[in-house]
Protein backbone atom coordinates (compact mmCIF):
# COMPACT_ATOMS: atom_id res chain seq x y z
CA UNK A 1 0.00 0.00 0.00
CA UNK A 2 1.39 3.38 -1.00
CA UNK A 3 1.48 6.08 1.67
CA UNK A 4 0.90 9.64 0.52
CA UNK A 5 1.10 13.10 2.08
CA UNK A 6 -0.51 16.28 0.76
CA UNK A 7 2.09 18.87 1.75
CA UNK A 8 0.65 22.35 1.60
CA UNK A 9 -0.31 25.55 3.37
CA UNK A 10 -3.66 27.08 4.23
CA UNK A 11 -5.94 28.33 1.43
CA UNK A 12 -4.15 26.38 -1.30
CA UNK A 13 -6.94 24.00 -2.34
CA UNK A 14 -6.07 21.00 -0.16
CA UNK A 15 -9.70 20.37 0.89
CA UNK A 16 -10.46 19.99 -2.81
CA UNK A 17 -7.81 17.27 -3.14
CA UNK A 18 -8.80 15.41 0.02
CA UNK A 19 -12.41 15.26 -1.15
CA UNK A 20 -11.29 14.16 -4.62
CA UNK A 21 -9.13 11.35 -3.25
CA UNK A 22 -11.79 10.11 -0.84
CA UNK A 23 -14.28 9.72 -3.67
CA UNK A 24 -11.98 7.14 -5.29
CA UNK A 25 -12.83 3.60 -4.08
CA UNK A 26 -9.16 2.69 -3.62
CA UNK A 27 -7.90 5.83 -1.86
CA UNK A 28 -8.26 7.20 1.66
CA UNK A 29 -6.97 10.52 2.93
CA UNK A 30 -7.62 11.36 6.59
CA UNK A 31 -7.09 15.09 6.11
CA UNK A 32 -5.38 17.04 8.89
CA UNK A 33 -4.28 14.98 11.87
CA UNK A 34 -1.67 17.23 13.50
CA UNK A 35 -3.78 20.26 14.43
CA UNK A 36 -4.62 20.35 18.13
CA UNK A 37 -8.30 20.71 17.22
CA UNK A 38 -8.40 17.37 15.36
CA UNK A 39 -9.87 14.31 17.07
CA UNK A 40 -6.83 12.03 16.40
CA UNK A 41 -4.55 14.62 18.01
CA UNK A 42 -6.82 14.97 21.06
CA UNK A 43 -7.08 11.20 21.54
CA UNK A 44 -3.33 10.65 21.13
CA UNK A 45 -2.53 13.45 23.56
CA UNK A 46 -5.00 12.11 26.12
CA UNK A 47 -3.65 8.56 25.91
CA UNK A 48 0.07 9.21 25.52
CA UNK A 49 0.33 12.51 27.41
CA UNK A 50 2.52 13.98 24.72
CA UNK A 51 2.28 15.95 21.52
CA UNK A 52 2.15 14.27 18.10
CA UNK A 53 5.49 12.91 16.92
CA UNK A 54 6.82 10.63 14.19
CA UNK A 55 5.49 7.56 16.00
CA UNK A 56 2.02 9.13 15.93
CA UNK A 57 2.17 9.69 12.17
CA UNK A 58 3.50 6.18 11.53
CA UNK A 59 0.65 4.76 13.63
CA UNK A 60 -1.92 6.59 11.52
CA UNK A 61 -0.39 5.28 8.32
CA UNK A 62 -0.14 1.66 9.49
CA UNK A 63 -3.05 1.05 11.88
CA UNK A 64 -6.04 -0.88 10.54
CA UNK A 65 -7.86 -0.01 13.76
CA UNK A 66 -7.45 3.70 13.04
CA UNK A 67 -8.59 3.09 9.47
CA UNK A 68 -11.84 1.42 10.54
CA UNK A 69 -12.51 3.88 13.33
CA UNK A 70 -12.19 6.72 10.84
CA UNK A 71 -14.50 4.92 8.39
CA UNK A 72 -17.10 4.49 11.14
CA UNK A 73 -16.76 8.14 12.18
CA UNK A 74 -17.23 9.50 8.65
CA UNK A 75 -20.08 7.09 7.96
CA UNK A 76 -21.84 8.40 11.06
CA UNK A 77 -21.17 12.01 10.05
CA UNK A 78 -22.58 11.38 6.59
CA UNK A 79 -25.62 9.62 8.07
CA UNK A 80 -26.33 12.63 10.29
CA UNK A 81 -26.00 14.98 7.31
CA UNK A 82 -28.12 12.70 5.10
CA UNK A 83 -25.25 12.22 2.70
CA UNK A 84 -24.27 8.98 0.93
CA UNK A 85 -22.37 6.58 3.19
CA UNK A 86 -19.18 5.27 1.60
CA UNK A 87 -17.65 2.63 3.86
CA UNK A 88 -14.39 1.20 2.52
CA UNK A 89 -12.58 -1.99 3.46
CA UNK A 90 -8.86 -1.95 4.20
CA UNK A 91 -8.08 -4.60 1.59
CA UNK A 92 -9.59 -2.32 -1.09
CA UNK A 93 -7.16 0.52 -0.43
CA UNK A 94 -4.14 1.11 -2.66
CA UNK A 95 -2.97 4.32 -0.97
CA UNK A 96 -3.65 5.89 2.40
CA UNK A 97 -2.59 9.41 3.33
CA UNK A 98 -2.99 12.61 5.26
CA UNK A 99 -2.65 16.29 4.50
CA UNK A 100 -0.97 18.88 6.64
CA UNK A 101 0.69 22.23 6.59
CA UNK A 102 4.34 23.19 6.62
CA UNK A 103 3.87 25.42 9.65
CA UNK A 104 2.23 22.55 11.58
CA UNK A 105 5.12 20.20 10.83
CA UNK A 106 7.44 22.96 11.99
CA UNK A 107 5.42 23.46 15.20
CA UNK A 108 5.82 19.80 16.20
CA UNK A 109 9.41 19.38 15.05
CA UNK A 110 8.46 17.06 12.19
CA UNK A 111 10.21 18.71 9.26
CA UNK A 112 12.43 15.61 8.90
CA UNK A 113 9.44 13.28 8.47
CA UNK A 114 9.82 13.10 4.70
CA UNK A 115 13.54 12.38 4.94
CA UNK A 116 12.92 9.66 7.53
CA UNK A 117 10.21 8.06 5.37
CA UNK A 118 11.52 7.96 1.79
CA UNK A 119 8.68 5.63 0.77
CA UNK A 120 6.14 8.46 1.09
CA UNK A 121 4.50 9.78 -2.08
CA UNK A 122 4.25 13.54 -1.64
CA UNK A 123 1.76 15.78 -3.40
CA UNK A 124 3.12 19.30 -3.01
CA UNK A 125 0.24 21.72 -3.43
CA UNK A 126 1.31 25.34 -3.32
CA UNK A 127 0.07 28.77 -4.23
CA UNK A 128 2.20 31.02 -6.42
CA UNK A 129 0.42 34.24 -5.46
CA UNK A 130 1.25 34.58 -1.77
CA UNK A 131 -0.75 37.81 -1.44
CA UNK A 132 -3.98 36.17 -2.59
CA UNK A 133 -3.26 33.23 -0.31
CA UNK A 134 -2.91 35.56 2.68
CA UNK A 135 -6.05 37.51 1.79
CA UNK A 136 -8.04 34.30 1.35
CA UNK A 137 -6.98 33.33 4.87
CA UNK A 138 -8.12 36.71 6.19
CA UNK A 139 -11.49 36.31 4.45
CA UNK A 140 -11.84 32.89 6.07
CA UNK A 141 -11.16 34.39 9.48
CA UNK A 142 -13.71 37.13 8.83
CA UNK A 143 -16.49 34.87 7.53
CA UNK A 144 -15.53 31.85 9.68
CA UNK A 145 -16.29 29.62 6.71
CA UNK A 146 -13.46 27.22 5.88
CA UNK A 147 -14.88 25.71 2.71
CA UNK A 148 -18.06 25.38 0.73
CA UNK A 149 -19.44 22.13 -0.60
CA UNK A 150 -21.69 21.40 -3.52
CA UNK A 151 -24.33 18.72 -3.06
CA UNK A 152 -25.37 16.26 -5.73
CA UNK A 153 -28.33 18.46 -6.69
CA UNK A 154 -26.02 21.44 -7.26
CA UNK A 155 -26.82 23.35 -4.07
CA UNK A 156 -24.14 24.91 -1.91
CA UNK A 157 -24.05 23.57 1.65
CA UNK A 158 -22.15 26.48 3.17
CA UNK A 159 -21.59 29.77 1.46
CA UNK A 160 -19.27 32.52 2.67
CA UNK A 161 -20.95 35.82 3.31
CA UNK A 162 -19.79 38.52 0.94
CA UNK A 163 -17.07 40.35 2.81
CA UNK A 164 -14.50 42.94 1.91
CA UNK A 165 -11.63 43.33 4.28
CA UNK A 166 -9.38 46.21 5.23
CA UNK A 167 -5.65 45.46 5.37
CA UNK A 168 -2.63 47.29 6.70
CA UNK A 169 -0.03 47.48 3.88
CA UNK A 170 2.87 47.35 6.34
CA UNK A 171 1.47 44.17 7.89
CA UNK A 172 1.05 42.66 4.43
CA UNK A 173 4.69 43.42 3.59
CA UNK A 174 5.81 41.55 6.72
CA UNK A 175 3.53 38.60 5.93
CA UNK A 176 4.85 38.33 2.37
CA UNK A 177 8.47 38.48 3.51
CA UNK A 178 7.86 35.62 5.94
CA UNK A 179 5.86 33.65 3.36
CA UNK A 180 8.71 33.80 0.85
CA UNK A 181 11.12 32.49 3.52
CA UNK A 182 8.75 29.58 4.14
CA UNK A 183 8.67 28.81 0.41
CA UNK A 184 12.46 28.45 0.50
CA UNK A 185 12.18 26.17 3.56
CA UNK A 186 9.69 23.94 1.78
CA UNK A 187 11.85 23.76 -1.33
CA UNK A 188 14.85 22.75 0.79
CA UNK A 189 12.84 19.94 2.38
CA UNK A 190 11.58 18.72 -1.00
CA UNK A 191 15.07 18.77 -2.49
CA UNK A 192 15.73 15.59 -0.48
CA UNK A 193 12.69 13.77 -1.90
CA UNK A 194 13.15 11.34 -4.80
CA UNK A 195 11.65 12.86 -7.94
CA UNK A 196 9.58 9.73 -8.53
CA UNK A 197 7.88 10.25 -5.19
CA UNK A 198 7.02 13.92 -5.68
CA UNK A 199 4.13 15.48 -7.58
CA UNK A 200 4.02 19.27 -7.74
CA UNK A 201 0.89 21.24 -8.52
CA UNK A 202 0.16 24.91 -8.12
CA UNK A 203 -3.22 26.23 -7.03
CA UNK A 204 -3.26 28.50 -10.05
CA UNK A 205 -2.67 25.64 -12.50
CA UNK A 206 -5.13 23.34 -10.76
CA UNK A 207 -8.01 25.80 -10.84
CA UNK A 208 -7.22 27.34 -14.22
CA UNK A 209 -10.05 25.47 -15.93
CA UNK A 210 -12.22 22.32 -15.73
CA UNK A 211 -9.78 20.75 -18.19
CA UNK A 212 -6.80 21.45 -15.92
CA UNK A 213 -8.64 19.87 -12.98
CA UNK A 214 -9.37 16.77 -15.05
CA UNK A 215 -5.73 16.60 -16.15
CA UNK A 216 -4.45 16.83 -12.60
CA UNK A 217 -6.99 14.26 -11.42
CA UNK A 218 -5.65 11.74 -13.93
CA UNK A 219 -2.07 12.62 -13.04
CA UNK A 220 -2.66 12.31 -9.28
CA UNK A 221 -4.49 9.00 -9.52
CA UNK A 222 -1.72 7.54 -11.69
CA UNK A 223 0.89 8.91 -9.26
CA UNK A 224 -0.81 7.00 -6.44
CA UNK A 225 -1.12 3.84 -8.50
CA UNK A 226 -4.90 3.73 -8.95
CA UNK A 227 -7.08 3.75 -12.02
CA UNK A 228 -8.08 7.27 -13.12
CA UNK A 229 -11.84 7.67 -12.78
CA UNK A 230 -14.13 10.60 -13.47
CA UNK A 231 -14.93 12.06 -10.07
CA UNK A 232 -15.38 15.73 -9.23
CA UNK A 233 -14.56 17.29 -5.89
CA UNK A 234 -17.56 18.84 -4.16
CA UNK A 235 -15.44 21.61 -2.63
CA UNK A 236 -15.82 25.08 -4.12
CA UNK A 237 -13.76 28.25 -3.95
CA UNK A 238 -14.97 30.75 -1.39
CA UNK A 239 -13.63 34.09 -2.56
CA UNK A 240 -12.91 36.00 -5.72
CA UNK A 241 -9.41 36.17 -7.20
CA UNK A 242 -9.97 39.85 -7.99
CA UNK A 243 -8.16 41.80 -5.28
CA UNK A 244 -10.40 44.82 -5.73
CA UNK A 245 -13.37 42.63 -4.83
CA UNK A 246 -11.69 41.58 -1.60
CA UNK A 247 -9.98 44.69 -0.25
CA UNK A 248 -11.70 47.86 0.89
CA UNK A 249 -8.49 49.90 0.74
CA UNK A 250 -7.11 48.33 -2.44
CA UNK A 251 -5.64 51.62 -3.70
CA UNK A 252 -3.69 52.04 -0.46
CA UNK A 253 -2.38 48.47 -0.66
CA UNK A 254 -1.44 48.94 -4.32
CA UNK A 255 0.51 52.07 -3.46
CA UNK A 256 2.27 50.27 -0.61
CA UNK A 257 3.41 47.32 -2.75
CA UNK A 258 3.91 48.72 -6.22
CA UNK A 259 7.55 49.75 -5.69
CA UNK A 260 8.55 46.64 -3.76
CA UNK A 261 9.62 43.13 -4.83
CA UNK A 262 6.07 42.03 -3.96
CA UNK A 263 4.38 44.09 -6.67
CA UNK A 264 4.18 40.89 -8.75
CA UNK A 265 1.48 39.60 -6.42
CA UNK A 266 -0.89 42.44 -7.28
CA UNK A 267 -1.62 40.86 -10.67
Amino acid sequence: MKKHFIYTEARSGSNFLVDLFNQHPHLVNYGEVLGDWTKPHKIYHALMRKKPDMAYLKLIYSSQLFFYLSQCYYAYQNFRRRKPIRFKCYRQISSVGIKDFHHTLLKYGLLDFFKSNPDLYIIYLYRQNLLKQHLSLEVMRTTRVVSSEMTQDGKTVSQARSARIWVDPSDVLAVLANAEKEVLQREDILSHVDSGHLLRISYEDLFASPESQAQFRRQAFEFLGVEPIAVTSRQRKLSSDNLQDLIENYDELHQGLINTPYAKYLY
